[in-house]
């Protein structure tokens, strides 16, 4: 009997703790499931733009679609809160499906997406293969640029963290190994706390705004993104891995599937593939 509990006390380790840790610290998600852009945990619901539409195709159930076409993208407004949190450690983290990825277009917040210390955090393409990553702090603008990292027309699980010293980057093929890609900035990147913040301008899915500082010199995404969570603290590695295999934060969310009653996230979303 000592045995047998002994034993399903090591499964619970190996299969608990780790999803314990993804919900620590979950502070925005938008999973897309309910057809809109829905914030899971709070009040932080977003808004399509142009030919931006939710769609059945994503790493897990739903997605958004944007194709690239001008001004077609999704903004989802911060509140105090969620501002707060990301002046401190936090982590940003998406799946990514390109089908043409163009510069400096993705996942960010801030007046522009580079070019000066003007985002709080960035995750954005730069072509079919590169990304660019980065936080800013004061007049620095921690950047890092990762070349080799994607291929189009499959899914990758990217992710930044910033633990209040230093930013990682992390793309993992799905399912794949934990991948810290190599930049000519360096990744790790030295990224100390506070984050600058940006609190009149929204978080941007699918868009890059004033490419080499430009006024109206804007980029437009053509990708299925899915999955959009932030947490108030800096994942470890073996979180990121844990993603990257397919798990998710499970705790009952505040997210309705369309036709389905609200139920736990990891549950709700069904597992898919391209």
């Amino acid at each position: 009997m000592k045995l047998f509990i002994s034993v399903l006390f090591v499964v619970a380790l190996a299969s608990g703790i780790v999803q314990a840790d993804l919900n620590d610290g979950v502070i925005a998600a938008w999973t897309f499931d309910d057809g809109k852009v829905t914030d899971a945990i709070a009040d932080a619901h977003g808004e399509l733009f142009k030919a931006a539409k939710i769609v059945d195709k994503g790493r897990f159930g739903k997605a958004l679609d944007v194709d690239g076409s001008k001004d077609t993208r999704a903004e989802v407004p911060f509140n105090a809160g969620l501002e707060k949190a990301i002046e401190g450690a936090h982590t940003v983290s998406y799946w990514l499906y390109v089908r043409n990825g163009v510069d400096h277009a993705g996942v960010w917040k801030g007046e522009k997406v580079g070019w000066g210390a003007n985002f709080t955090f960035r995750l954005l393409t730069i072509n079919n293969s590169d990304m660019t990553f980065g936080t800013t702090t004061g007049g620095n603008e921690n950047w890092m640029r990762t070349d080799g990292v994607i291929e189009a027309e499959e899914w990758y699980h990217v992710c930044q963290t910033a633990d209040g010293e230093e930013a990682i980057a992390y793309v993992q093929e799905d399912g794949g190994k934990i991948n810290i890609p190599a930049s000519g900035q360096a990744n790790p990147q030295v990224a100390p706390e506070p984050y600058n913040l940006f609190e009149d301008r929204p978080l941007e899915i699918g868009a890059g705004r004033q490419i080499g500082g430009n006024q109206g010199n804007d980029t437009f995404l053509d990708a299925l993104i899915d999955e959009i969570i932030i947490w108030d603290r800096a994942l470890s590695e073996d979180e990121v891995q844990d993603l990257a295999n397919g798990n998710r934060p499970d705790r009952a969310l505040a997210v309705k599937a369309e036709g389905k009653l609200t139920t736990a996230w990891g549950k709700m979303k069904s597992y898919h593939r391209r």
